[in-house]
């Protein structure tokens, strides 16, 4: 005679069951009202922030990060992560792919923040359209730290950018939040 689970035998799911399937209901509902929220703020993105806002780094510690940066020293996370909050946009963008070669997971919410990022380096000669954006070293740094990809295209249109950003937080609350 064939095995068949209690709950399809109309018997009732033990109450640990129950538990985790309530606890991922809400964290749905969660993750659903993030993206509204997300959406109705698209000009103050500020508020729905994956991480606290942090001091970007003082400026005169730019040309010392800069320097760091050119003989390939080890930079301390915090400080790049003060970077990619700075109004130096060159430096900005080195910050996002130094993030991703480090392979420190504490810096992905910081990354999937700085997506959004709408600066752009003029002038200067790169081997691949888009590098002179701190939204493309963001994604690449990303896709390298994580292993997924969803679709983010530095050069799509902001409302495309902006879904795209939705699949990386949803992806982080679902791996990171309980």
């Amino acid at each position: 005679m064939r095995r068949t689970s209690a709950a399809l035998r109309g018997k009732p799911v033990g109450a640990p069951l129950m538990q985790i399937v309530k606890k991922l209901q809400m964290k749905q509902k969660i993750i659903t009202i993030i993206s509204i929220l997300f959406f109705l703020n698209i000009a103050s993105a500020e508020m729905t922030r994956l991480v606290s806002p942090i001091d970007p780094l003082p400026q005169e510690l730019v040309p010392v990060l800069f320097e760091r940066i050119n003989n390939n020293e080890k930079i301390e996370i915090h400080l790049l992560h003060q970077a990619l909050n700075c109004p130096q946009i060159t430096l900005r963008a080195y910050t996002a792919r130094i993030l991703g070669e480090q392979g420190d997971e504490t810096s992905i919410p910081y990354l999937i923040d700085a997506l959004s990022d709408d600066s752009l380096h003029v002038g200067a000669m790169y081997l691949k359209p888009g590098m002179n954006t701190t939204r493309y070293w963001v994604n690449e740094s990303l896709k390298r730290l994580t292993g997924e990809d969803f679709g983010f295209v530095w050069d799509d249109s902001k409302n495309t950018r902006i879904e795209s950003i939705l699949r990386w937080r949803e992806w982080y609350f679902e791996k990171y939040t309980d």
